[in-house]
């Protein structure tokens, strides 16, 4: 296939075209760029007021693939303008409803919100591959279609590209060579503008239309099979063949495979199907004989591995319950068990059926009580009931009483991983069924000094009466004569009052084995010397003679009391991350901002970095 590079007049033409073609999908595509360009100007601590807009932006970009399918559908199954205009009034009513659904904005929702958009993300794509298709015999054209989509998504993202390193270049010179003030986010709005209307505009004026394919469309790129057979092929079977390897051991060891082997079957499986959907059209051809070998052969030789693959999947569940990730994994071990079936046993071997069914599938498990999030979020409140009635931690109407008993650190370390994952992955609400108040009231009502700053997980299992479990943390961990790690990052966005402060040191830096270093403020020469063991800093004067001390032992212990999960989850309050001492001679504040240190009996810094505040009485 040889690349024909368009002209401007052809561009233009094609674009006009498009626009008629296609105006649903360029409304969503213009309305998603106008709304990225005003989130861009929105500053960063009024981001949350402006949710809805961010929304309005992952919407519109489902609307452009949506409109799109929908179009190529209605010219394939030749609907009048009555019924294709219906369809799309459809397609507006569903983006809506999603926008307008009851899990509250897709920015601030749990991660259940980003896997539901991501999986309609897939399935709007998908009926973009298949739509013009669904009645259409000729399996061929429908390979070539998707070949033009692919090229054209290329062509299209490298024009968008060479455009803006272009166009980027022509403010970066305008900004330095002519003393315009061009602020940053301006690069930012370009490429929204560029991806968002120039690339969509681009790629949906170069859609062909069904049943007018020019002979380009459906030929056979010498290059993409010597890449296929010499490079992707290989690749795979070599994968697959260490994949046996492992099934063998197993079976001889008779041990249950490891976790991570379901991602890699899945993954070279599938990259095996998508090697053969690419050589589909000249599988018939005489001279290649070896395609339709391979490819039976192929979708044999998968058939223990799929096995190896429900075996993997169904041991992580049996042990640890359903999650989103696991129960993804497990459809599509279901998916991908009904495809090799398939082309064993049919004789037509459709390839169509790959898209369609995966499709189907997905837009199965994305809503409704059997979706993918409700399995999941059932399966770990169960797990999580099962192991609090164990532990005497629920009354006989299934809610929480706080105990006092000491929890094993098996079970302490389950529930906290439980709560973690609910709130991470299906918000607050999802734990409410524990609790007779209202949680987020009970957890907005903790105002202790020592525990304001712990997380909502922290929170909730504190409520239960227990100490929390960090996910890094085990058993050893676990032993108050065990080290433990722990790093911890100040907020930056924070104003620390100065005022009484002569001097400052910025930045200085100490790691385990730094020697003391001088400083000097004014006339005075000082040194400042690190215990780390002791957690102390000490200023001596040029004939090392003390003068004041900073001691960190008890803001560290504090750290690591209150900040578990160091800063993990977030970044530590300025306001706590500041030690200060004051005597006759002097007065010091020390500001951290990143501090390590190690628990346990032999306790100590390993690193810290602070700014140093001065003033001389």
């Amino acid at each position: 296939m040889k690349l024909s590079i368009p002209s401007v007049d052809e561009i233009v033409k094609r674009s006009i075209s498009a626009a008629s073609r296609f105006p649903f999908a360029l409304v969503c595509a213009v309305v998603a760029t106008i709304s990225a360009l005003w989130f861009s100007e929105v500053e960063f601590e009024k981001t949350k007021e402006y949710y809805w807009l961010s929304d309005i932006i992952f919407v519109t970009i489902l609307g452009i693939s949506l409109f799109t399918g929908i179009q190529t559908l209605s010219e394939s199954l030749r609907w009048q303008k009555s019924l294709n205009f219906f369809a799309k009034v459809i397609g507006l009513i569903l983006l809506a409803t999603y926008y307008f659904g009851p899990e509250g904005y897709i920015t601030e929702g749990a991660n259940e919100t980003f896997y539901r958009y991501a999986v309609l993300f897939l399935i709007s794509h998908l009926f973009v591959a298949f739509a013009p298709f669904l009645k259409s015999p000729n399996v061929n054209e429908f390979w070539g279609y998707n070949k033009t989509l692919f090229l054209n998504f290329l062509i299209s993202a490298l024009y968008s590209a060479v455009l803006f390193f272009g166009l980027s270049i022509a403010l970066l010179s305008i900004d330095n060579l002519l003393g315009f003030d061009i602020k940053d986010v301006r690069y930012l709005q370009l490429w929204f503008i560029l991806v968002g209307i120039f690339n969509t505009f681009f790629f949906l004026a170069r859609v062909p239309k069904i049943g007018e394919f020019e002979p380009a469309v459906t030929e056979y790129p010498k290059a993409l099979k010597v890449f296929v057979q010499y490079v992707l092929i290989p690749i795979v079977t070599i994968y697959i063949l260490i994949l046996y390897s492992y099934l063998i051991k197993i079976m001889v060891q008779w041990e249950l495979p490891t976790g991570w082997v379901a991602n890699l079957v899945l993954s070279f499986s599938i990259a095996g199907i998508f090697s053969l959907l690419l050589l589909h059209p000249i599988k018939d051809e005489a001279k290649n004989n070896w395609i339709r070998l391979y490819s039976k052969l192929y979708y044999i030789g998968l058939v223990p591995l799929v096995v190896l693959l429900f075996i993997s999947i169904g041991t992580r569940i049996s042990e640890y319950g359903v999650t989103i990730n696991r129960f993804y994994v497990a459809t599509l071990a279901v998916w991908l068990a009904g495809v090799v079936l398939y082309f064993i046993l049919s004789k037509s071997k459709n390839i169509k059926v790959i898209p369609i069914s995966m499709a189907l599938i997905a837009l199965g498990i994305t809503f409704g009580p059997l979706s993918t999030f409700s399995v999941s979020e059932r399966s770990q409140l169960g797990r999580i009931t099962e192991t609090l009635k164990k532990n005497n931690i629920l009354d006989e109407e299934g809610t929480v009483i706080k105990t006092d008993s000491e929890i094993p650190f098996e079970s302490r370390s389950e529930i906290s991983s439980i709560v973690r994952y609910m709130i991470d992955n299906h918000d607050l609400n999802s734990l409410q069924p524990l609790f007779d108040d209202d949680l987020k009231s009970e957890i907005d009502a903790i105002e202790n000094e020592d525990l304001e700053f712990r997380t909502k997980a922290e929170k909730i299992v504190l409520l239960m009466g227990m100490e929390y479990v960090n996910e890094w943390e085990n058993v050893i961990t676990d032993s108050l004569n065990q080290k433990r790690y722990y790093e911890f990052d100040a907020e930056s966005k924070i104003a620390v009052d100065i005022s009484s402060y002569d001097y400052s040191f910025n930045w200085l830096r100490f790691f385990t084995g730094t020697p003391e270093v001088t400083i000097t403020s004014g006339e005075q020469e000082l040194k400042l010397s690190p215990n780390f063991d002791e957690f102390t800093f000490v200023i001596k004067n040029k004939e090392d003679q003390e003068l004041i001390t900073i001691y960190l032992k008890e803001k560290i212990e504090y750290l690591q009391r209150n900040y578990p999960s160091g800063s993990f989850d977030s970044r530590v309050p300025v306001e706590v991350m500041i030690a200060s001492a004051e005597n006759e001679d002097l007065s010091i504040m020390m500001v951290i901002h990143t501090v390590g240190s190690n628990s346990g009996d032999d306790a100590s810094l390993s690193n810290i970095q602070f700014t140093l505040y001065l003033t001389f009485k």
